[in-house]
């Protein structure tokens, strides 16, 4: 139980997204993974004609096996979710193998550039507001805070947008926040972190490379769980992961590396100390 995370998310035959890039990670820092696919892809979704496999009957399936073995996690971690009901299988989870000691991370992935995902509606941000009101930690990037808050996307947003938005989902109960993706000064972008004890929001400018990598986001999101349980304070933790996801995007370019794919994980991983 001390290493032991259980990891909801979905997974790609192909491409370093999702459960087939935090699981590296997890290992890395040896951390036993524990995988629940909230779906099986034959690529993730950058690639036209992917093939998709619903597991919500064998994601409850797993959780009353689990329940059988009497399994013990340090930590659960939620990114990608099919569909509303799938939010009610990982409150199920956490329920089941949470305890004051568990850390709760929610990486609630349901929108990007200003526009929800094509696969949900508006019952899938309300479900989501009842999973990160059971989160110690969630990680939207800006698009996402802006839907769970019901805040308005605006590509200039500053300070006191990110207030309210950040009270907005303290309010719905979520303790820690951390935003990727926020807007930034000269075209580039920041990181917003708020904490429900804290007096103040506080913001960090990132590096910022024009190009698109996916899986960049679960990145980030494994790499503030880890450092979490590492005890490294969170400042820190989101410094040293911002500057490993630009590390990463910077060497995938040096490499011709298509986006779609994402970063070069298992070269990083190799060639680093991460």
């Amino acid at each position: 139980m001390k290493n032991r995370v259980l990891a909801i998310h979905d997974l790609s035959g192909f491409g370093n997204t999702s459960l087939m890039a935090i699981i590296p990670l997890f290992y890395k820092y040896g951390l036993e993974v524990c995988a629940l696919p909230s779906a099986l892809l034959s690529s993730n979704t950058c690639y036209d004609g992917y093939r998709l496999l619903e597991t919500d009957a064998f994601m409850k399936d797993c959780l009353r096996h689990w329940q059988e073995m009497k399994m013990e996690y340090c930590a659960i971690y939620s990114g990608f979710l099919g569909n509303p009901a799938q939010v009610d299988t990982v409150l199920e989870a956490i329920n089941s193998f949470s305890s004051e000691k568990t850390l709760v991370l929610v990486d609630p992935v349901m929108a990007d550039d200003g526009k929800l995902y094509s696969c949900y509606d508006d019952s899938m941000i309300l479900a989501m507001r009842r999973l990160i009101a059971q989160a110690n930690i969630i990680t939207p990037n800006y698009t996402e805070a802006c839907f769970l808050s019901g805040h308005s996307f605006k590509n200039d947003a500053g300070h006191v947008d990110f207030e309210r938005i950040c009270g907005r989902l303290h309010d719905f109960g979520a303790r820690e926040i951390i935003i990727t993706g926020a807007p930034g000064l000269k075209d580039g972008c920041k990181i917003i972190y708020s904490a429900a004890s804290a007096s103040s929001i506080q913001s960090f400018e990132c590096r910022y490379l024009p190009c698109f990598f996916t899986g960049t986001g679960d990145i980030f999101s494994a790499l503030m769980l880890i450092y979490t349980l590492r005890g490294i304070e969170r400042s820190g933790a989101i410094i040293k992961a911002a500057d490993f996801i630009y590390d990463a995007i910077r060497y995938s370019m040096t490499r011709a590396r298509d986006g779609r794919a994402g970063v070069l994980l298992q070269e990083l991983l190799q060639n680093t100390g991460e």
